[in-house]
């Protein structure tokens, strides 16, 4: 186990990954759509919102100290709860990792690879994360460490290039479609941060478990100053009326940047960049599918677990029939499944872990 060990940097390399994917394919267009020129206000706001739920969650697993949250289950329900829970956390990434692959591919399909199957483009993404996975959980976080920094570049470099072509105006009104939307509607947002279900799975992979609270807050403020770059980069380039139509709205505005007469098509270094980005994704996702898959049928680095979490996501990406489907599938049945999965669900479990552990010590006191 100790082999699995992984560092600060890599911890949060893992975590800001999976928002970085979500940023570059529909996340800032979901954002705007609800809350308008309240965008980047809802970023902070719901940034706040993740802030204070890590650390609820963090003092809930102070009982589980080197534990992650499926061995929290298992202390409240045995076996069998951490099989349902296992279950229920692998169809989870199975999906969101099948949605969100098919999003990517149906856009190079539009943007570059016209003649190729938007099925093979899927199918060899997810090979290249399968080929990836058979070194292993601590290799791939270190890879993922090593890419991270050049895409977070990449981003910086959108920001300030189009900084020039602002429109302040377009920051007002301030509330956008108002307090509602982007309050008590927008709280809904938090979705945005699902990547903290990472971090409880990362408990146990920790070099120096006492940096787990400190690991969680890094995640969660870089993934929203990130995610307020993007939001805010997008609205200030394009009226929020139109700032949610068509596709990878981020890869629109990079069409715009320019750098002098010698460098032409910018946006296919940035493309380049994010196929590197969804890659990275990938990988790391099936690494912690795997992890969950091998720790609850009790099984080590097993290539038919690797092959039926490929399988899987293979076939979420041949559900959808166009691209009305996968946005329906993408911005409502995947905010809500979020929603109840990775801040519902974890959270009774965590709270039942927590009341359950301190009423044993209690009893032990009292005997």
């Amino acid at each position: 186990m100790n082999n699995n060990k992984i560092g600060f940097v890599e911890s949060i390399s893992l975590t800001l990954i999976v928002i970085i994917s979500h940023i570059l394919l529909n996340l800032p267009n979901e954002i705007l759509g609800s809350t308008a020129s309240s965008g980047p206000l809802n970023v902070i706001y719901i940034t706040v919102l993740a802030v204070i739920i890590f650390l609820v969650f963090n003092k809930l697993f102070s009982s589980f100290q080197g534990k992650d949250i499926l061995d929290v289950a298992e202390f409240v329900g045995g076996s069998i709860l951490k099989k349902i829970v296992s279950i229920i956390y692998t169809l989870y990434f199975i999906f969101t990792c099948g949605i969100l692959l098919l999003n990517f591919a149906n856009t190079l399909k539009t943007i570059y690879l016209q003649d190729m199957p938007t099925s093979l483009i899927c199918l060899v993404f997810i090979l290249i994360a399968l080929i990836a996975n058979q070194f292993g959980f601590k290799n791939v976080s270190r890879t993922n460490a090593i890419i991270l920094p050049f895409i977070v570049v990449a981003i910086l470099i959108i920001f300030f290039a189009l900084s020039v072509r602002f429109v302040p105006e377009r920051f007002f009104p301030v509330l956008g479609y108002g307090v509602n939307n982007t309050f008590i509607l927008g709280a809904t947002n938090i979705f945005a941060f699902g990547q903290i279900i990472l971090l409880f799975l990362l408990r146990s992979h920790h070099k120096e478990p006492k940096d787990t609270k400190k690991i969680g807050l890094t995640s969660i403020i870089l993934s929203g100053l990130i995610l307020f770059i993007s939001v805010t980069a997008l609205i200030l380039i394009f009226p929020f009326a139109t700032g949610g139509e068509g596709i990878l709205s981020i890869y629109m505005i990079t069409r715009s940047i320019q750098f002098g007469t010698f460098f032409q098509r910018v946006d296919a270094f940035f493309i380049l960049i994010w196929v590197l980005t969804f890659f990275s994704y990938l990988s790391v996702i099936f690494a912690f599918t795997l992890k969950i898959t091998n720790k609850n049928l009790k099984t080590q680095n097993s290539n038919i677990p690797a092959f039926l979490i490929g399988l899987g996501v293979f076939i979420v990406t041949l559900i959808p029939q166009n691209i009305a489907q996968i946005r329906f599938a993408e911005n409502v049945i995947y905010k809500y499944v979020c929603l109840i999965i990775v801040f519902g669900m974890s959270f009774a479990i965590l709270l039942l872990g927590y009341l359950k552990k301190n009423k044993k010590g209690m009893v032990t006191i009292r005997s």
